[in-house]
């Protein structure tokens, strides 16, 4: 019998205004944090780092500038700075770009990394996943890493004042987390790992649902009002540690592969990862043939929450057949949407894609 594999971060820490207390946690790794983030967060978080570092006791703190892509030439620069400066940890602080940097750079350099979320917007912080571009913008490698981050330390106040819309995306996300684990378990599927998925994993992604389907969203609406409410700390969990845990070690299945077919056409592009995998989470449940109640239920939580159930919602207003043919080569050849409970092949999803877009559109008629 084929071993089964659970991984996750050796810390996760949650809490209100924690990245003022950044040093309590850094001096478990290390003295000299090489701290890389955006040029915006540099001026919006400014003052919780100065705070942080007033109360350091002996560790040095260097704030170094994102340069706005993770691609090779960055993570190979800022491994030489934390060479330079005598860095004994990287901390990441910010979105998902300048997370998969850090991860990479601690990769890299063979140092631990500390990633501090700025918003809930996906499960990338928890994962050991980078994903790395070119610099042109395109996808270069996903760049599987030795280990998960050694401490991920979320700050629920600075997260619920992030944009709405990112707390959003998370949401679809997060939701689609349930639904690829339940595809994998079913059909007794590989994980992300290539291992079998562990008891602890299944319940992981579907507490992952049920906290959604709960506080997501009371969750949403608080955000909104930036406002850090009970919901709003079950959801940022959800969001960022049950759903990253629960795609890695509870595995990917359809939703996953159509995002990255939809990802390529230019219409998607000002669009989030979460909102276009919350459409291709319909189109995944179109494949498995899945109960019309449940189809109903997911559109409406969707829907409640401003995400996307129609091509439209996504920018896609006129699909051409090439169109149509390059989400499906791109998904077919994904050997994670053949998980499925039902064998797929590209005519199969491009019609699930048509499919999926008219539910959508009948939900939002009524």
């Amino acid at each position: 019998m084929k071993e089964k594999v659970f991984r996750s971060p050796s810390q996760y820490i949650q809490g209100q205004d924690l990245l003022k207390s950044l040093s309590r946690f850094s001096e478990e790794l290390g003295s000299s944090c090489l701290v890389i983030l955006s040029k915006g967060g540099m001026v919006r978080l400014k003052d919780a780092l100065d705070e942080n570092e007033k109360n350091a006791a002996d560790a040095a703190f260097h704030r170094i500038a994102f340069d706005g892509e993770c691609c090779m030439p960055e993570i190979d620069r800022l491994v030489e700075e934390s060479r330079k400066l005598n860095c004994d940890v990287i901390v990441g602080i910010g979105g998902g770009k300048v997370l998969d940097t850090a991860k990479a750079v601690a990769h890299f350099a063979g140092l631990p990394v500390i990633i501090v979320p700025t918003n809930a917007s996906s499960d990338a912080p928890c994962s050991a996943l980078s994903v790395i571009y070119h610099l042109d913008g395109s996808l270069d490698q996903l760049l599987i890493l030795k280990r998960n981050p050694d401490l991920v330390l979320v700050d629920s106040t600075i997260i619920s004042k992030a944009p709405a819309h990112l707390f959003s995306s998370g949401l679809g996300d997060a939701l689609a987390t349930y639904y690829e684990m339940r595809e994998c378990w079913n059909t007794d599927s590989d994980n992300f790992f290539g291992k079998k998925i562990t008891l602890a994993a299944k319940s992981i992604a579907t507490q992952c649902y049920e906290t959604l389907m709960e506080d997501g969203r009371k969750a949403y609406s608080a955000v909104k009002q930036g406002l850090c409410t009970r919901a709003v700390e079950n959801v940022i969990e959800a969001n960022i540690l049950l759903s990253g845990i629960g795609f890695e070690s509870g595995g990917v299945c359809a939703a996953h592969p159509v995002n990255n077919g939809l990802a390529e056409l230019p219409a998607t592009h000002p669009f989030l990862h979460g909102n276009k995998v919350a459409f291709a989470l319909i189109v995944q449940l179109v494949l498995s043939n899945a109960p019309m109640e449940e189809i109903q239920e997911v559109m409406t939580f969707l829907h409640d929450v401003d995400l996307p159930v129609t091509l439209a919602e996504l920018g896609i207003t006129d699909m051409t057949e090439d169109d149509l043919k390059l989400i499906a080569v791109i998904a077919n050849g994904d050997s994670s949407i053949h998980h499925l409970t039902k064998a797929v092949d590209e005519p199969a999803i491009m019609n699930a894609v048509l499919a999926a877009d008219a539910l959508g559109k009948a939900f939002l008629a009524n």
